[in-house]
């Protein structure tokens, strides 16, 4: 019976064969979009550039891509808006301001007919196109407040992403400058008591849906739609994603989509980034094993689900994942 296959037993058949080895350049090339987005995931978070970071996941669907001309476009974007910002010290009347520059002059919206299309999570797609995912939209919103002073910074609710603005000062900065900012200066950073007019120090949005201004009885009933229940309400407006968090949910975003057009083998590329990207999660070599499963490289997927039932032997996938080994087992055995 299935239930009674032996793992470890497996385990020590195929420990230390070919089938074994694994190198992230077998996948990733250095010199190959994701690739570089490897070497981003070693840097410090403070100096991940999150748009320039997203374009390299844009330029591995479009082999030649122009980063340095999506780059631009933002830079362009803030330029037009920048005048209606400029004189305006009220963050509601600002907020109001790009909303109505992104949405109703640029028609940015959240794509609700093609939600899990891939191009939603490219953002050379979304500037081209004008429509994306709510973590893709916030990332837009993210961008210009960079080059216009406006601190946004991404939240991840359960099932949605939306941002928090937070008022802090200075305000704007060029690209080289806020490009630069390391983490501990963004920190040192004086937080502004709220405007006297406004009251409002820290406003939730809603990119996803024209920047809608939220509270967090909002975000509650956000995320109780897309969970289907209430759940326990945890610190999701308190704590801002990292630029690290960030990416990892893009791409995780990008995986469903690839795998949902049974794109396997770019579904494997962005999981070899999931993993350099969260080293200690060992969750993505699983999700590793399952794809390599697919695209029927069965020693690799033994050994990455090996790894994760020895890690997390009591996890609730743990009895699946055991009838996974052993099919995939059995057909290497059957392939030699």
């Amino acid at each position: 019976m299935e239930d009674d296959y032996d793992v470890e037993e497996s385990y020590e058949l195929v420990e230390g064969s070919p089938f074994d080895f694994h190198s992230p350049q077998d996948i990733l090339p250095d010199n190959s979009p994701l690739g570089r987005l490897a070497k981003v995931a070693g840097l410090p978070d403070a100096e991940i550039d999150l748009a320039e970071a997203a374009l390299m996941v844009s330029a591995q669907q479009y082999p030649g891509l122009n980063e340095a001309y999506y780059m631009d476009w933002l830079d362009a974007l803030a330029d037009e808006v920048r005048p209606l910002i400029a004189t305006e010290t009220d963050p509601l009347k600002n907020i109001a301001h790009l909303n109505h520059f992104l949405t109703t002059l640029k028609g940015f919206h959240g794509n609700e007919t093609d939600y899990n299309n891939r191009r939603n999570s490219y953002l050379s797609d979304v500037l081209e196109k004008r429509t994306g995912l709510p973590i893709t939209l916030s990332l837009l919103y993210i961008e210009l407040g960079k080059r216009l002073g406006l601190h946004f910074e991404g939240i991840g609710l359960p099932g949605h992403f939306i941002i928090r603005y937070r008022e802090l000062a200075p305000q704007a900065q060029g690209r080289s400058e806020w490009a630069s900012t390391s983490l501990d200066g963004l920190g040192r950073l004086e937080e502004t008591e709220p405007g006297a007019n406004s009251g409002n120090g820290e406003i939730l949005l809603d990119p996803f849906n024209g920047g809608t201004i939220l509270t967090e009885e909002d975000c509650i009933e956000l995320v109780r739609e897309k969970a289907g229940r209430t759940l326990p309400v945890r610190a999701w407006f308190r704590r801002p994603v990292t630029n690290r968090q960030f990416l990892v949910r893009l791409l995780n975003n990008l995986k469903a989509s690839l795998i949902g057009e049974n794109d396997f083998e770019q579904a494997l590329q962005v999981q070899e980034c999931l993993i350099l990207l969260t080293p200690l999660a060992v969750e993505e070599k699983r999700d590793r094993g399952m794809l390599y499963l697919r695209e029927g490289r069965y020693g690799r997927a033994i050994t990455d689900l090996q790894t994760y039932l020895r890690e997390a032997p009591d996890a609730r996938d743990a009895e699946p994942l055991r009838r996974h080994l052993k099919v995939a087992f059995d057909k290497m055995v059957a392939r030699n």
